[in-house]
């Protein structure tokens, strides 16, 4: 039978689990947003992440003064089953946020460097009607647009 502590800590792994579900939930819809470029749910999700965050931090260091990592706790047979279930999520969590922001630099370095190739050709300098150079810097670039 477990012991008061061993049943706190497992009250706040569950709350762990809790909270890291959440926001495995909330890291796909992050990653459907950013999909189907919809900026306000990307904007709501990310927003949430943040706060799950605070809150599984907070939780965190709750259960680090319960029982720190390094204890022989979380072996025993009442606390182990849900102690795996958090740290397997923990990691769930961590490759989705690595994933995601990989996925994102790669779009943000490719449209870089689409931008750097659109206006790398509008820098050429022209000449003006009294004859000086002056630099031809583009007014705007329209992307999305069928000419």
């Amino acid at each position: 039978m477990a012991d008061e502590k061993e049943m706190e800590l497992i009250s706040v792994l569950n709350e762990q689990e809790r909270i890291l579900d959440s926001m495995l939930d909330h890291q796909r819809r992050i990653y459907n947003c950013v999909v189907s470029k919809s900026w306000d749910g990307l904007e709501s999700c990310v927003q949430h992440v943040n706060e799950l965050g605070n809150d599984f931090a907070k939780v965190d260091s709750f259960r680090e003064k319960i029982a720190p990592v390094s204890s022989s706790i979380y072996f025993a047979p009442s606390v182990r089953d849900v102690f795996l279930r958090v740290k397997t999520k923990l990691a769930r969590s961590k490759v989705e946020s690595q994933s995601l922001g990989k996925y994102v630099g790669a779009a943000k370095e490719f449209i870089e460097t689409v931008m750097d190739e659109c206006t790398s050709q509008q820098h050429s300098s022209v000449y003006t009607s009294t004859g000086s150079m002056k630099k031809n810097y583009g007014q705007s670039i329209v992307i999305n647009s069928v000419c």
